[in-house]
């Protein structure tokens, strides 16, 4: 029975008699009892008899087998009500409806199950059951979406509670649950009851089965967290569960996982990693059940594609299963997780007792309860021969992830980069350790982060978010000025510093008004529209400070030549480095700094109808682009700021009911072309992009993604190439020609897509399922073109991205006396990119955390400062005492991690 969405109500009554044939089963000793066997499609179930609650349910806890009374048997009618509601979504639908008869004596001497085992017989074309099911109870709970996250503590309490009163009633049931900061939640809220299930955990019968952190999304984090992730979990795990070795990470309901993870997870000591979503695919199966999961760098974890989360005891679905994975894998033990879902819940004494009976029942499948480490201990022997997938896990399904709510996503870039910046300021302060990375791993969840939650969701996080910012920006602030000196406030001096060990580049940020020199010299300067003005830096190398003087006016001794100053000539402009032009239709060209055109027509901003997806918030319609929609610029684009520091035009315009501005910005001596987009976004179910012919048509094309770099055909020729029309890029996505390329660099997360004719990025969306204002307000999407005349690699796009998203540091310094240039670390390679700077406990050491983005060896140059102590692995263990570590302990494979316990020797000044 099916009724339309929207929330409606369905009311249903019954007044049920027993069978007088059932009547039978009674005489002259009961055989048999009835469950009343119910499955739906609804948010919100109410089950009563005579009045009186008996079973609820919902979205997640779909189904029920309720027993009915003694007094039903003696000829008690019963009254039964059942109240449904409609999710807002979808229509709601009462799926089954039936009573069971079920044997009271195992042995079924009245034939009760003779049905079911017949149709077991027939799926295994009548011959006997071959293998068996390692059972295992689960209650897979989000941490948020369509309820709060108070409302999972709640949750959280009752589904372990539950499991832990089942674990004492049913001496088979063993149960794994998964999440870090689930379990840490109990130990600091709840510690009887944590103290009950670390027992339990003792006792073999309760397993947690963590990894990361959050179960995080895994592919719009950059690397840093996603390595974040994975250290607190696993050090989480150790301390709280020392009876254990946490070698596995259970992600089963993630939105794909990017092709870096092996080797970040291999790092911390993961070396299974568990799914179920890639059976999720839309257009193409996964081609594998068990499969080893090998990273660009060739680090690897076994992966098993488990089981689905939130089933039952119902044997025929289990049977089916069970045949499927044993054709898949030649695999005789199947793994099953029977427990209520998504919502918390676990197994119901239900689901036991049906499990319980049909293990008893020679037709079926024989049953063996036991934890998942001793499962995946059984398959480990086989991985010589398990095929290996050398690619990302790309869901073929959910491509709108990376655009939704755009706020949380600057809400984590932004967060993600004050970390680390405190990490590394207290590190060179020679400070212990006090950052704390919690609430951002949390806000990672993989339906808090892509946007995916109900509103109440992101009302409750931006006090968190905004909170988490001010105190990593308090944090880096004190230990910046405490590792350069200051004093008192009341000197003209100020502080600039660079934040990454990036190349040495004059750059030029917009700074308070002023005379500002550095060494006598005055720096060059312009003012700025927005107010204060654009300043030519001297050139910072690797991470370091330069000490400023600003004074209201005053001449210097001499002045500053500008480094490669902007041009304009009529509606070109150019810095040396990069050239554009501007025309009726926008941005009509750009040329690298050898004047090759980069685009084979003007910037394309469009915008399409968006709907028709059953996962609105997550998916972008397929056939979208059969459906454009009008995008008007009001005249031409102006200038807005001329000078040799900065040139700036403005262009507006009009999309549906919502005003658009675009600037377009170039600095002096700035390898990019900056873009900002300002939108006071007001449609609904529209996607907003930007779309950039190539003028040298691509082979390739490259991105970044979390813990590596993906690189593609731009051409797609294989059915799963195809399907990857759209995926999320972290920070950049280049294209690759064989006259150079061009890349575009990302504020933030974004969904971009590629082929040999362009490059496109996803700006905005309107879903409005679960969030029905989403992505809705004034949004501003900022990104840059840079050509890349010897390729994305030569170029150095990694850094260049770094650069362009993380702005310089500049505060009053008020040192006494003549403040020295500071430097931390020089210049790394190229092609290597700094993840993390931290303290090591309060020991004065550093662990430095580095990333080969390249196909090549990479040495790490620290220069006469550092002093090596030891090669560490992701959890600050030393790779020499795990016999893992041969030749040059400075070397960094391509593509590759590496950790080293490093002693800073600072010059005396």
């Amino acid at each position: 029975m099916i009724w339309p969405r929207g929330g409606q109500w369905r009311e249903l009554r019954l007044r049920l008699v027993c069978p007088a044939t059932w009547l039978q089963l009674q005489q002259p000793e009961p055989v048999a009892q009835a469950r009343l066997v119910l499955r739906w499609w609804a948010d919100q179930v109410e089950l009563r008899v005579d009045g009186a609650p008996v079973h609820g349910g919902d979205l997640f806890d779909t189904a029920c087998r309720w027993l009915l009374p003694e007094r039903w048997w003696q000829g008690e009618a019963l009254e039964l009500e059942l109240r449904l509601r409609s999710p807002l979504h979808d229509d709601g639908a009462l799926i089954e409806s039936r009573l069971e008869l079920e044997p009271l004596d195992p042995a079924d001497p009245a034939g009760l199950l003779a049905e079911t085992k017949a149709e077991l017989a027939q799926l295994r074309s009548g011959e006997p059951p071959t293998g068996r099911f390692h059972v295992l109870g689960h209650a897979h709970l989000d941490l948020a979406w369509l309820w709060p996250v108070a409302d999972t503590w709640q949750v959280a309490e009752r589904t372990f509670t539950s499991v832990l009163d089942l674990i004492e009633r049913f001496e088979e049931l063993h149960f794994g649950h998964s999440t870090p900061a689930l379990y840490a939640w109990l130990q600091q809220h709840r510690p009887a009851l944590f103290a009950r299930l670390q027992r339990a955990v003792a006792a073999g019968r309760f397993e947690p089965i963590n990894g990361p952190w959050v179960e995080s999304d895994c592919v719009l984090i950059s690397s840093a967290s996603l390595l974040r992730q994975f250290q607190l979990g696993q050090q989480f795990s150790a301390a709280s569960f020392p009876e254990l070795e946490h070698y596995l990470a259970w992600l089963p309901d993630s939105f794909g996982f990017a092709s870096g993870l092996p080797a970040v997870a291999r790092s911390t000591g993961v070396r299974w990693f568990c799914t179920h979503k890639m059976a999720w695919n839309a257009t193409n199966p996964f081609p594998h059940r068990l499969f080893r999961w090998r990273s660009r760098c060739g680090s690897e974890l076994l992966a098993l594609i488990n089981a689905p989360i939130g089933t039952d005891g119902d044997p025929v679905a289990m049977e089916r299963y069970r045949l499927a994975w044993q054709g898949a894998t030649g695999v005789d033990s199947a793994l099953w997780l029977p427990g209520v879902g998504d919502h918390g819940g676990g197994p119901s004494a239900e689901m036991l007792e049906q499990l319980r009976l049909w293990q008893q029942q020679a037709e079926a499948a024989p049953q063996h309860h036991g934890s998942l480490r001793d499962y995946l201990a059984a398959l480990e022997p086989l991985a010589p021969r398990l095929p290996v997938w050398r690619d990302e896990l790309y869901l073929e399904l959910h491509r709108g992830c990376a655009t939704s709510r755009p706020d949380q996503k600057r809400h984590n870039r932004t967060l993600e980069r004050l970390l680390r910046e405190a990490e590394l300021a207290q590190a060179l302060a020679g400070e212990p350790e006090t950052v704390d990375w919690r609430t951002l791993l949390f806000q990672q969840f993989h339906d808090i982060l892509p946007g995916t939650s109900i509103p109440e969701v992101f009302e409750q996080a931006e006090p968190q978010w905004r909170a988490a910012r001010r105190s990593a920006c308090l944090q880096r602030d004190r230990a910046l000025q405490a590792w350069l000196g200051a004093g008192d406030g009341s000197g003209p001096s100020w502080w600039v510093a660079q934040l990454q060990p990036l190349p040495p580049r004059a750059r030029s940020l917009r700074v308070p008004l002023g005379s500002w020199c550095w060494g006598g010299v005055k720096l060059p300067a312009q003012p700025a529209r927005a107010g204060g003005q654009w300043l030519q830096l001297p050139p910072l190398a690797g991470v370091a400070a330069l000490p400023l003087e600003r004074t209201a006016a005053g001449a210097a001794s001499q002045a500053a030549q500008v480094e490669a100053p902007v041009w304009r000539e009529g509606w070109r402009c150019g810095n040396g480095l990069v050239s554009f032009e501007l025309g009726p239709r926008g941005l009509e060209q750009l040329w690298d700094s050898q004047d090759q055109p980069q685009l084979a027509g003007p910037l394309a901003w469009r915008r399409f109808a968006d709907r028709g997806e059953f996962w609105d918030a997550w998916d972008i319609a397929t056939g979208y682009r059969e459906y454009p929609l009008a995008w008007q610029w009001q005249g031409e684009p102006s200038w807005l700021e001329q000078g040799e520091l900065c040139t700036s035009f403005v262009w507006r315009g009009q999309c549906g009911a919502s005003a658009v501005r675009l600037e377009g910005r170039l600095l002096a001596n700035t390898p990019w072309l900056e873009l900002v987009l300002s939108v006071d976004w007001r449609q609904r179910h529209e996607l907003l992009r930007l779309e950039i012919p190539l003028a040298q048509p691509a082979q390739r094309w490259a991105a970044d993604t979390s813990g590596g770099v993906l690189e593609r055909p731009a051409q797609p020729v294989t059915a799963r190439e195809q399907a990857r029309w759209e995926l999320p890029a972290i920070s950049w996505i280049a294209s690759v020609a064989n006259g150079g390329g061009l890349a575009v660099l990302l504020d933030g997360p974004q969904g971009v897509s590629a082929s040999a004719e362009q490059l496109g990025v996803s700006l905005l969306r309107a879903p409005t399922w679960p969030d029905p204002g989403a992505d809705n307000g004034r949004q501003r999407l900022r990104l840059a073109l840079a050509p890349c005349p010897a390729g994305w690699c030569r170029a150095q796009v990694p850094k260049q991205a770094v650069a362009f998203r993380e702005p310089l540091w500049l505060r009053p310094a008020a040192a006494q006396g003549r403040p020295k240039r500071h430097q931390a670390l020089p210049p790394l390679g190229e092609g290597l990119l700094l993840l993390g700077c931290r303290p090591l406990g309060d020991s004065g050491d550093v662990v430095l955390t580095v990333q080969n983005c390249s196909p090549c060896r990479r040495y790490l140059e620290l220069g006469e400062s550092w002093q090596l102590l030891e090669r560490l692995d992701g959890l600050d263990q030393p790779l020499a005492a795990k016999g893992k570590l041969t030749g040059d302990p400075w070397l960094l494979a391509p593509w590759s991690l590496g950790f080293w316990r490093v002693r800073p020797h600072w010059p005396s000044s």
